[in-house]
């Protein structure tokens, strides 16, 4: 695939460069007014790469340093081909020397955020072995130790031992654990917890399965506030799935666990994208200590362009270099 941008006095001229260029078979990604005027389109062709190149993303033929390094990025972690062309395409509109700049542009155009609010209830859910009850654990722990008052709450009371793991954190926090097993009383529960932080644990849920569905479908309306947590490295056809029949139920944002495991996070940039799910927060270590980061266009960007090794969440998240764009979120 072969990225070129292409200038006209009017839309008229550039799309008669585009075809005199690539031929009718090229596809157009984007077109915007110039700012030393008249229209600029950026066109597309495929080249016909073989098979086991066919992922390769290629930075447009007249690009900067910074352009050809976010390709090369986008190939590393196999981002899905048709993603990678918009982001790539986007990223040209908003090309800089920093690369990492061009980037964290680019994913803001095509991707959302939501961070979880402290202030809101908050129920965790998604299949089983996620991560729910240790991002439970993490949003208690630092509540605790921003002196909020809180309440954990789980619903997973049938599975062996599914209980005995967040009780053990609420122990060491001296925190209040509830059990529920019914969406009517976690209803009333939370109408009654006035100025408390409400953190919901939910048993893994099959949400193929018709009734296992409606009772995640029942709990979520109970809450109005949902994170599907899911963990990186997942199979992206299938997560995807998982993810939409979670969003028909209410869910409104992702959550991805488990991102210290993994080197590529290509199958991750297409739940969010095809889901439709903002990017909420990340965990990125299994220790109850290390909180859960809220995700933002320069974080995700930061972890696209870091490929070699693995990153911890401090390194992900960029403590200790603050950029303006990702304050503000």
């Amino acid at each position: 695939m072969r990225l070129k941008s292409f200038h006209g006095a009017t839309l008229t001229d550039a799309m008669h460069g585009v075809r005199e260029a690539l031929g009718e078979n090229a596809i157009i990604v984007a077109t915007h007014e110039d700012e030393s005027g008249g229209v600029r389109v950026t066109a597309a062709i495929d080249d016909a790469a073989p098979a086991e190149q066919a992922n390769t993303v290629t930075a447009p033929p007249d690009g900067s340093e910074a352009l050809e390094k976010i390709a090369e990025a986008l190939t590393y972690h196999n981002v899905y081909p048709v993603l990678a062309e918009k982001i790539m395409a986007t990223a040209t509109q908003f090309a800089n020397e920093d690369p990492l700049l061009s980037l964290g542009a680019a994913l803001d155009m095509h991707f959302k955020f939501m961070p979880v609010e402290k202030d809101k209830p908050l129920i965790l859910v998604g299949p089983p072995g996620a991560g729910k009850t240790l991002c439970t654990a993490k949003f208690a722990t630092q509540a605790t130790l921003a002196k909020q008052k809180i309440t954990v709450v789980s619903t997973d009371v049938d599975r062996a031992g599914g209980l005995e793991q967040l009780a053990a954190f609420t122990r060491l926090l001296k925190i209040n654990l509830v059990e529920i097993d019914d969406w009517h009383a976690l209803r009333d529960l939370i109408s009654t917890q006035k100025n408390i932080s409400i953190y919901i644990d939910m048993a893994g849920r099959n949400p193929f399965d018709p009734r296992e569905k409606e009772s995640a479908r029942e709990f979520i309306a109970a809450v109005g506030n949902a994170a599907l947590v899911l963990p990186a490295g997942m199979d992206a056809v299938e997560a995807v799935d998982i993810a939409q029949e979670y969003r028909s139920i209410g869910v409104s944002r992702l959550v991805v666990t488990r991102l210290d495991t993994v080197r590529h996070i290509g199958s991750l940039l297409r739940i969010a994208f095809e889901s439709r799910l903002p990017f909420s927060n990340f965990a990125a270590s299994a220790k109850v200590t290390e909180a859960l980061q809220p995700m933002n266009p320069v974080v995700l960007a930061r972890m696209v362009l870091h490929i070699n090794g693995v990153l911890s969440s401090a390194q992900i998240s960029g403590k200790k270099e603050r950029v303006a764009a990702g304050e503000k979120r």
